[in-house]
């Protein structure tokens, strides 16, 4: 193993290199008692028109939820889409056994609506990007 070195590129490994480290991590986990199997699962706000106005994009792994993704559009703001999108959310996870659920918001979005919604704050970023934050927050799941 002496002849190890550091090879370094501007992006992602190619699909070989990528699927080698993919691999390796998922084989760790497994070996430590926990087979990593995340499910990626999106709700979409649609009119008539199947013109997407607003959507949510969760992870699940293990007992967990991440929330990766909410968007609402400017349009329909204010009328509680948002809400709805979480409370669906939710319940998939509760039908998934999940048994908590976090995420993470920039100081601009929306940490205020996070704990409208029973989410505690656990950690910050400062200066991130300069001049914000970046929060985590987490809600135990029924």
């Amino acid at each position: 193993m002496n002849d190890l070195r550091f090879v370094t590129h501007e992006g992602e490994p190619n699909q070989v290199e990528m699927k080698a480290l993919i691999d390796g991590l998922l084989s760790h986990h497994a070996s430590k008692g926990h087979p990593r199997k995340s499910k990626k699962f999106s709700i979409l706000l649609k009119d008539k028109n199947s013109c997407v106005f607003g959507g949510i994009i969760a992870s699940f792994l293990w007992n967990g939820m991440e929330i990766n993704s909410l968007w609402v559009d400017e349009k329909v703001r204010k009328q509680g889409w948002g809400k709805k999108l979480m409370t669906a959310v939710e319940e998939e996870a509760i039908k998934r056994g999940c048994t908590f659920a976090y995420t993470n918001t920039f100081s601009w979005q929306a940490p205020e609506f996070y704990i409208k919604l029973g989410y505690t704050f656990y950690g910050k970023l400062d200066d991130f990007p300069e001049g914000n934050s970046l929060s985590y927050y987490l809600k135990k799941l029924k």
